[in-house]
């Protein structure tokens, strides 16, 4: 019974730590004001985005933009039902008259918007799964594309460039860290189930995988729907983070930060999702800060335009050279613990039943 109890320990360990690296990043918010908590509420809200981008991208082998067109379909959706009907009829009075007089709370419109991206999600899967390599990357970026023109441009939905605001801003720090468990613990188990291994094995080599019977397409579908599951979260909790946004929201700079944190974590990675995550949300958060200027005392320092993209694009090349599969080396999370290391609280492992004596091991002849 210790045994498969340790077996068990042992094989979650890896979720364990990143459950706790979520909780503990959670808990920076209470060493500042209300600054620091809205910084780490982004970063756990980036950190389900990159994890949903992992779910498939790095399962599957095949990059994917489709991730920001779910977390913008995600978004708009929480925004036009937890909007208040009045702050709608009186802003938005071309609405549809349903969305006019919806007023739904919080969690379930978000939970709404990640299956309305996930259905989505399903939709684009049945031709684009079909594809591979860099055809299947470019036809998301065409959906990216096809999904920002018509946000920016649907006036009775959208409101086309002037986008939605009054958005109640429901998102606390408690919130985006139960959905960042959630997402952690959904791609753990997709990572290691039948579906996933299938996935990871056609990622490695798609031939030999057909060849022994997986269905490439079918894994590639189920992973392209749980990614856009947690993107349209991703994007709900972001809709009620920022109160206001329109199309360009969820276009190319939302686009190279999230493909920045994965790259830099470690692309065929769990662990390299999550930490790569938060390491890139902090750093682009004090970037960001430099970026619209600071004070030395008395004295000003004025902002650099753009100089936050270009520090986290030296960054991740920076890490592509020196460390070309990520900070964690695409590897997830191991038990650090050596089975040697148990006897010191008297196990005896099957290593060492097996093992000869050392004096009948000297006197063993070496041919």
């Amino acid at each position: 019974m210790r045994d498969q109890a340790r077996q068990i320990f042992v094989r979650l360990w890896p979720l364990i730590v990143l459950l706790a690296t979520a909780a503990v990043t959670a808990q920076i918010a209470d060493f500042g004001g209300q600054l620091l908590q809205r910084k780490v509420q982004l970063a756990l809200i980036y950190l389900i985005l990159t994890v949903a981008l992992y779910v498939f991208t790095g399962n599957s082998g095949v990059f994917s933009f489709g991730t920001i067109s779910f977390m913008s379909v995600g978004a708009y959706t929480t925004a036009l039902l937890t909007i208040p009907p009045q702050t709608k009829h009186d802003a938005f009075s071309q609405l549809p008259h349903f969305l006019q007089h919806a007023n739904w709370p919080t969690t379930a419109a978000i939970t709404f918007g990640g299956v309305l991206a996930a259905a989505f999600a399903l939709v684009l899967s049945l031709p684009l799964m079909r594809l591979s390599g860099l055809t299947a990357s470019l036809a998301t970026f065409a959906v990216l594309n096809i999904v920002y023109i018509v946000g920016n441009n649907w006036v009775t939905v959208t409101n086309a460039a002037q986008g939605l605001e009054g958005i109640p801003q429901g998102t606390t720090v408690n919130t985006a860290l139960a959905w960042s468990l959630v997402a952690i613990t959904a791609a753990y188990v997709v990572q290691i189930s039948r579906y996933g291994l299938r996935l990871r094995a056609s990622r490695e080599d798609e031939r030999a995988a057909r060849s022994i019977g997986v269905g490439v397409h079918a894994e590639r579908r189920l992973a392209f729907v749980v990614s856009g599951f947690f993107g349209g979260i991703a994007g709900g909790l972001f809709a009620q983070y920022i109160g206001a946004f329109n199309a360009s929201a969820f276009y190319l700079d939302i686009t190279f930060l999230t493909v920045v944190m994965l790259v830099v974590g470690g692309v065929t990675s769990l662990a390299g999702a999550v930490i790569g995550s938060i390491f890139i949300s902090f750093v682009s958060e004090v970037l960001l800060d430099i970026e619209n200027g600071f004070n030395v005392g008395s004295v000003h320092i004025p902002g650099r335009s753009g100089l936050r993209e270009v520090i986290l694009a030296v960054i991740m090349l920076t890490i592509l050279i020196l460390r070309p599969r990520g900070i964690t080396d695409g590897r997830e999370l191991t038990w650090p613990f050596s089975r040697r290391r148990f006897e010191r609280f008297g196990r005896t492992t099957a290593l060492e039943v097996e093992a000869p004596p050392a004096e009948a091991a000297q006197n063993v002849e070496v041919t």
